[in-house]
């Protein structure tokens, strides 16, 4: 059996998150590039998980920084420029953190969740056995009927943003 070091590891793992200051992503494009290259990734860097961020690849391996004028965080408005555009899938999915999933890939995490096969019925079972919360089915019925939506819309669409909505969405 090979051995491969942990030199060779950790070498890769650097090219492979951009975390080294020339190779470090400067625009939407190579953020979107970054992202279908590599299935998924993370838009932080995630506690005890060695998996590439958006972040580590803009900013590189540093704590996210407070500051709001920090250069890194020029990847909020590359996100946000992105929700409504199909050019990613992002959510809470891996350890319910902020995870950019590449639409080609997208199709196998939902393979992999405990759905059965059609997202036009699926949500209907989970809702009737009281796996899914009436919040959730609203949520669901806007997102097959609008397409992926950012959260204000999806909150209108799902008629989740008035005041007396106590919703936790």
């Amino acid at each position: 059996m090979s051995h491969i070091s942990l030199k060779k590891i950790e070498s890769y793992r650097i090219n492979t998150f951009l975390s080294t200051s020339g190779k470090r992503i400067k625009t939407k494009e190579q953020a979107i590039q970054f992202v279908d290259q590599r299935g998924f990734i993370f838009f932080w860097p995630i506690k005890d998980m060695l998996l590439p961020s958006l972040w580590v690849a803009v900013a590189g391996d540093r704590p996210v920084a407070d500051a709001h004028d920090d250069p890194g965080h020029v990847t909020w408005g590359w996100k946000d420029s992105l929700l409504g555009a199909r050019r990613w899938y992002y959510a809470k999915v891996l350890r319910k953190k902020s995870t950019i999933i590449s639409l080609p890939v997208a199709p196998y995490f939902y393979a992999l969740s405990e759905n059965y096969g059609s997202p036009e019925e699926d949500y209907q079972i989970q809702y009737m056995q009281g796996t899914m919360t009436q919040e959730a089915k609203a949520v669901y019925e806007a997102i097959l009927l609008e397409g992926p939506l950012d959260t204000i819309s999806l909150r209108r669409a799902a008629h989740l943003s008035s005041r007396e909505s106590d919703s936790r969405f």
